[in-house]
């Protein structure tokens, strides 16, 4: 039985890969994408519970994918995460709304890990 599905959003394979196996391995639906433009056809074709995304990417960024995304499901659940986020940036992202959990880059899987299955688990539980 699936614990859910994830869209991961990130335009590095290792983390993708890294995701994906951690996250198949509990159960959850896995997709991934290597763009925010890749990751909005896809979360509109299938509906995804939760989106793990990258802040910048080339092209649509995470932000901006979030706007998009919010556009046609404003209750869908999103993580975003960056290498290159300073805690004030993070503050004002979280201040703004419509992202559930940031994390910084190197992340703990742990961590990612228990805040998916809390986002979900809420949910489910809504």
């Amino acid at each position: 039985m699936s614990q859910g599905s994830l869209l991961i959003v990130d335009d590095n394979l290792g983390i993708r890969s890294l995701l994906n196996a951690l996250f198949s391995s509990k159960g959850y639906t896995v997709l991934t994408a290597t763009s925010g433009i890749e990751a909005l056809s896809l979360a509109k074709a299938q509906l995804p519970d939760l989106i793990i995304s990258d802040i910048k990417m080339p092209g649509l960024n995470g932000l901006e994918l979030r706007e998009q995304l919010h556009r046609y499901n404003p209750n869908i659940r999103i993580i975003l995460m960056s290498a290159y986020t300073d805690q004030q940036e993070i503050n004002e992202i979280l201040r703004n709304g419509d992202i559930d959990y940031v994390m910084t880059k190197p992340f703990d899987l742990e961590e990612l890990s228990i805040a998916v299955d809390t986002l979900l688990l809420n949910e489910k539980h809504q």
